[in-house]
């Protein structure tokens, strides 16, 4: 594939990158008061693994000056990101919960897509018989915004210039980035209607991914245990909405909660929103 697979960006936020699935630009959403974040300092993506050669090459076009890393000491060690020049690696943990160590299953084998693996043995093992997908995407999307460390550097970074562009990212790109994504977006001043879009396009992004994924383990699986797994691969408006009610529960209202959580004061917002808005 050439350098024109990539001709449509930045018109398109969404770049079709070969070897990741998830990897967007965060620029060109409206906020409240009619401006637009700019293209080019917030990038959100899937796991960077699979990035090509090609795809590391244009990857550098962006000027990536932190690559912000939300996944676990095991994910991250399976699946570690590539070193960019001129870039720095920043990983928090977002959720303290190291999923493969918790449930004890072992890496992929060489050669064998990580997420997929991982999957497929949980099905062997009938963990999705007991597992709700959907009450523990909830219960984790009303934890992710309180009190979280991996957040709380996202906002101490994003207030620095000389670290952006920033690309942030986890496993899928849907979770916790998705809820990475929204307080970028919040803080300066998107609408909450307006990041829900951007979040629920990772159900465009992911569909061919998850659909392949899901056909490999039905085989494995009755049509219960695909829509729970269905459940866990997508995201869904009703998490995001889990996340923004857990903020107003803790604080009352978004400014508030920016000002105590993060120390992001109004005037640091509109400080943030001079620089980052057009």
């Amino acid at each position: 594939m050439s350098t024109s697979q990539f001709a449509t960006y930045p018109a398109n936020r969404v770049i079709p990158f070969e070897g990741v699935h998830n990897f967007r630009d965060m620029g060109g959403y409206r906020t409240s008061d009619g401006r637009k974040v700019k293209y080019g300092l917030f990038f959100r993506s899937d796991h960077l693994t699979g990035l090509t050669e090609q795809d590391l090459t244009f990857l550098q076009t962006l000027n990536i000056k932190t690559v912000f890393d939300y996944r676990g000491d095991l994910e991250s060690r399976i699946m570690p990101d590539p070193v960019l020049p001129n870039a720095k690696n920043i990983r928090i943990p977002a959720n303290t919960e190291d999923q493969h160590e918790q449930m004890n299953l072992p890496a992929a084998p060489e050669g064998e897509e990580q997420q997929g693996h991982l999957l497929k043995e949980l099905v062997k093992k009938a963990f999705f018989k007991s597992f709700c997908a959907e009450t523990h995407m909830t219960e984790l999307y009303t934890k992710l915004p309180i009190n979280n460390p991996s957040f709380k550097r996202l906002m101490e970074t994003i207030q620095d210039p000389d670290q952006l562009g920033l690309l942030h990212h986890c496993t899928s790109g849907k979770d916790r980035t998705g809820v990475g994504a929204a307080l970028i977006l919040l803080a300066l001043g998107v609408s909450e209607q307006t990041v829900m879009e951007d979040y629920l396009l990772s159900n465009e992004t992911m569909k061919s991914f998850n659909r392949n994924l899901l056909k490999r383990l039905a085989e494995h699986a009755d049509e219960a245990v695909l829509q729970n797994l269905n459940q866990l691969l997508t995201v869904n408006e009703a998490f995001l909405s889990a996340a923004f009610g857990s903020i107003k529960k803790t604080y009352g209202n978004v400014d508030t909660y920016f000002s105590e959580e993060f120390g992001l004061t109004n005037q640091r917002r509109e400080a943030l929103q001079s620089m980052f808005l057009e």
